[in-house]
């Protein structure tokens, strides 16, 4: 990936993330506003709404600060090792991703296709 690519895409994320925070921020804003209004009105239902959205929007912001995992370097072989009782090119890279949190999709794509490609043997 060059760079270019590489820093619109970061750019992207973080536009993303900021967003997402700013959503959730109003969000919790104003229903914590409309709750009041059903707090005096005695309205149960709307607040146990409420209070469910206000958890949802919580469980956002938290996700949003926790830290990615790094992808760690993984040789052919180690990937090979990992992938060999696995049938389906589709289950080797769910099983990829599942053994490292931080690995995307395009990469363990390329991993697995890699593994799977016989090895040539050399000639000498």
């Amino acid at each position: 990936m060059d760079d270019g690519l590489s820093a619109a895409t970061g750019a992207a994320r973080g536009l993303s993330k900021i967003m997402i925070l700013l959503g959730s921020l109003v969000m919790l804003g104003c229903v914590g506003y409309l709750m009041i209004g059903w707090w005096d009105d005695r309205r149960w239902f709307w607040i146990a709404v409420g209070v469910v959205v206000i958890l949802a929007n919580i469980g956002v912001l938290i996700a949003q600060f926790r830290p990615t995992p790094k992808p760690r370097d993984w040789t052919l072989d180690e990937v090979r090792e990992l992938i060999e009782p696995i049938h389906g090119e589709t289950a080797q890279i769910r099983t990829l991703r599942r053994a490292d949190k931080g690995l995307g999709l395009v990469q363990a794509v390329e991993l697995v296709r890699a593994a799977n490609t016989p090895e040539e043997p050399t000639d000498q």
